[in-house]
């Protein structure tokens, strides 16, 4: 249980910065904010749910592909998020919210979630997946929630979301080192 904790904090981080930067951006209503929040924590537990279902089927029917091949795809999700804090230039993103705008904000904060349920998750039981998915979810939207809260006190945003990617893929890098390493 403390691993998902890890690897949902990790993940949350991204739309934590990402949230920092909607934020500072444009001025939220509370109903825009509540649907970022809703949005963001749905699509990053949903997508790990499915990313578990299909790492379980293909390593069910197809081939097993076991902690290496696991392991290389978190180390990868981790070293993405370190180039994203390291590319990272822009800081506040001004935009109109239209319900669309919540799926294709929650859809890509949430790509990396399939990925971390695909090569994390696959080797558990549905009830297992279920509840870790929720955790991810759970967590996500506080996290976001966080951040959308405490954005009007950060001096510096493009810097607080630059460490936001900094901690989360120094995370990922570590899980992905451990599992390849068989150590998990």
């Amino acid at each position: 249980m403390t691993n998902i904790i890890f690897i949902a904090v990790a993940l949350a981080l991204d739309a934590f910065a990402v949230a920092l930067g909607l934020g500072c951006g444009s001025r939220l209503k509370a109903k825009e904010k509540f649907l970022i929040v809703l949005s963001f924590g749905f699509f990053q537990g949903l997508f790990a749910i499915f990313g578990a279902q299909l790492g379980s089927y293909i390593n069910s029917n197809i081939f097993d592909f076991g902690n290496y091949i696991g392991g290389a795809i978190i180390l990868i999700i981790g070293i993405l998020f370190l180039k994203e804090g390291y590319d990272n230039q822009e800081a506040c993103v001004y935009m109109e919210f239209s319900p669309w705008t919540y799926i294709v904000l929650g859809v890509s904060v949430s790509i990396d979630s399939f990925g971390v349920g695909f090569s994390v998750l696959y080797n558990l039981d549905i009830i297992p997946i279920l509840s870790n998915g929720t955790t991810i979810a759970v967590i996500t939207a506080i996290l976001t929630a966080v951040s959308l809260m405490i954005v009007n006190y950060i001096k510096n945003f493009a810097i607080v979301e630059k460490y936001a990617n900094y901690l989360g893929g120094i995370i990922l890098v570590i899980f992905g080192i451990n599992m390849l390493m068989d150590i998990i």
